[in-house]
């Protein structure tokens, strides 16, 4: 038997994606993303659907139900006050550890949170908080992990559609678990969805842990030609140089500050609809539980499409600037969304489907901001994207903390009337928020990314330091890149 050299096991490794690895990996990232999040969402759909006054049920205690509205709004804030504390160091460890072990890791941790939900219901509330923090506390991870991921696997003419693609998964998670999680609710009562997606984010999780690698040059798929064309235009600092982040510039840089804003805009929006659409479309429109899961899908689908399809237009515009196509996108989103809103705020209930078809037309709108903001992370800060980036999240999870107190508090009766200003004050953000945006956006990387900055900031040391741009990587011996 002849066994094959390591080139040649290297050459058939290869051929397996061609030049096409970065895309498997990204569809698998996505996947992982987006199981976090639909693990969190389970609750949503869940909590629509649960039979409380079942005899033996726990949630029914006494004459009052388990899910009172002020612990639906703890149940989703305790999330965000998770992601919140956990933010932070989750940017310092990815940085310094890079994403393989960290994500996996957090991945599993969500992964096992979630099957322990019904258990937790049965033992008690402050139970069920515990595995909902542990919950958000791996949910910290999503947003540096998109960051890291660009930073390493992109090609820079296919950043706006590597960005479209992985901060879509806010998307795809409840346009899965909507419709997913009223079929079986319907199908095998309330705890099945909660098993359900556990087990298939442990599997994904098990999956990326093995396949995925924290650089293209470490990973047996990527041959020569792919690596080379990531490579472009990509600062490589050693190790210790890509610890060290400028976070005094960075903070003092007003385009950063834009971008950080939009996020707390978009946000604000994205919750309001995709946290309360199954309430809202069951509560206020009269749509059947089982129903539900598939209408409240509707607007997060659309807004999966769009997100998918601007960041592909906004790769391919060559006539318009960087920062013009970033203000463009960005104001098409949040001012046709707002548009909506308050069409939406006007309607009544008489005819639900049309009512339906407004909140998936702000939800497919809010979609080109691939174009805007969240291209602009990655494009301004470059090789410190994942710090960027990753506080990006820090939008999703303080409207998540604030929004169930402000929403309840609007909408005691759930009537269409409470629900109008719900609208209204979100519209209203979202319009603020891109008009900050409009004025300190900026269209080229930030100065504190450039090579010269490099050398002379983030390491004390710059004898230590190694920063070349890179156009063609030097070769070893089986034709890998040394970096």
């Amino acid at each position: 038997m002849v066994f094959p050299t390591e080139a040649q096991a290297q050459d058939n490794y290869i051929a397996i994606f061609g030049t096409r690895t970065r895309f498997v990996v990204m569809v698998l990232v996505l996947l992982c993303l987006t199981s976090i999040w639909a693990n969190i969402l389970t609750f949503n759909i869940a909590v629509v659907c649960m039979d409380e006054h079942e005899e033996g049920n726990a949630t029914h205690t006494g004459s009052e139900t388990f899910f009172t509205n002020s612990r639906k709004s703890w149940s989703i804030s305790i999330v965000a006050i998770a992601a919140l504390l956990a933010n932070f160091p989750v940017v310092q460890l990815v940085g310094r550890f890079g994403i393989r072990t960290i994500f996996a890791s957090f991945g599993i941790i969500s992964a096992v949170a979630t099957l322990l939900i019904p258990l937790s219901i049965r033992l008690g509330f402050y139970y069920f908080l515990g595995v909902r923090f542990l919950q958000g506390f791996a949910f910290s991870a999503n947003f540096p992990v998109i960051g890291a991921f660009c930073a390493k696997w992109s090609y820079f003419k296919q950043n706006g559609l590597f960005v479209s693609a992985l901060v879509a998964y806010v998307q795809l998670a409840p346009a899965i678990t909507n419709p997913v999680g009223g079929a079986l609710c319907s199908a095998f009562r309330w705890p099945s969805v909660y098993y359900a997606h556990g087990a298939v984010s442990l599997l994904l999780f098990v999956t990326y842990g093995l396949f995925y690698r924290n650089s293209p040059n470490k990973h047996p798929f990527v041959g020569n030609v792919e690596l080379n064309k990531i490579a472009v235009g990509k600062i490589q600092n050693d190790k210790r140089a890509s610890k060290a982040i400028p976070y005094g510039a960075i903070l003092k840089t007003p385009a950063i500050w834009a971008v950080w804003v939009a996020a707390i805009g978009n946000f604000t929006c994205v919750n309001m609809m995709f946290l309360y659409s199954p309430t809202y479309l069951s509560s206020v429109l009269g749509f059947a539980a089982h129903s539900t899961g598939i209408s409240a899908a509707l607007p997060p689908l659309a807004q999966f499409v769009c997100k998918l399809l601007c960041g592909f237009i906004s790769d391919r515009i060559k006539f318009l600037s960087e920062r013009t196509k970033f203000r463009l996108f960005n104001t098409v989103a949040f001012c046709g969304s707002a548009l909506c809103l308050v069409l939406l705020g006007f309607l009544n209930v008489s005819h639900p489907t049309f009512n339906m078809i407004v909140l998936g037309a702000a939800a497919g709108a809010l979609g080109a901001t691939t174009g805007g903001f969240f291209k602009a992370g990655p494009v301004l800060s470059k090789q410190y994207s994942h710090f960027v980036t990753g506080n990006m999240s820090l939008g999703i999870t303080a409207t998540m903390l604030i929004l169930p107190f402000l929403v309840n508090s609007l909408t005691p009766h759930n009537t269409q009337a409470e629900w109008r200003w719900v609208f209204f004050i979100t519209a209203g953000v979202l319009v603020v928020c891109n008009v900050f945006f409009v004025v300190f956006v900026r269209g080229e990387p930030c100065d504190w990314t450039r090579d010269d900055f490099s050398r002379t900031n983030t390491v004390a040391d710059s004898s230590k330091t190694q920063v070349a741009t890179i156009e063609s990587p030097p070769v070893t011996t089986y034709g890998r890149p040394v970096y």
